[in-house]
């Protein structure tokens, strides 16, 4: 077992899908918008790309197909 897992290796199956819930609910609870400067000056970056590209663009359908995944 890789090493930052050492400490739950001892947790069986499903008190280890517990715990994964548990951390997927708290994640969920916290649903403030990302605030650093960093991850907004790249999504304005982006954006700004999306719309003086937008024949580049894609959807989520064209991205799904090419990913051979089912939506």
């Amino acid at each position: 077992m890789k090493t930052t897992l050492q400490p739950i290796e001892h947790l069986g199956r499903f008190e280890r899908l517990q715990l994964v819930e548990d951390l997927w609910d708290e994640f969920s609870a916290e649903s403030t918008p990302e605030t650093r400067a960093e991850v907004l000056d790249e999504l304005v970056r982006r954006a700004n790309w999306r719309d003086s590209h937008p024949p580049a663009g894609k959807t989520l359908a064209q991205i799904a197909e090419t990913l051979g995944v089912h939506l």
